[in-house]
């Protein structure tokens, strides 16, 4: 029997201490604007951001003229640039024209 009067006064005061603790809570409302401060990353300010940029070294200087490959292509920074001839040097194809149309 005492351990069921124990159980039940353990009870009681947990309960009442989650009354007092809800009733604390109620008295500050929620808001969406403090759910979403507390949800968002924090971010340096502008000022901050914009100095340490000015103090951060910037991308390395690109040479103006490309660097030709062996197989003739032209690369520049991280681009290649090929250029490709159809044609076999000194033979000119021309397709042959459509049947029934005169040659000019």
């Amino acid at each position: 029997m005492n351990r069921i009067v124990a159980f039940a006064g353990a009870l009681v005061l947990v309960g009442a201490w989650a009354a007092a603790a809800g009733a604390d809570e109620a008295k500050a409302p929620i808001r969406a604007s403090m759910l979403l401060s507390v949800l968002s990353p924090i971010s340096e300010s502008r000022d901050a951001a914009f100095d340490r940029a000015m103090k951060e070294s910037g991308p390395p200087a690109r040479r103006p003229d490309g660097e030709v490959q062996p197989d003739g292509s032209i690369r520049y920074g991280s681009v290649t640039i090929t250029v490709r001839n159809p044609c076999p040097p000194g033979i000119h194809y021309e397709p042959p024209s459509l049947p029934g149309r005169v040659r000019k």
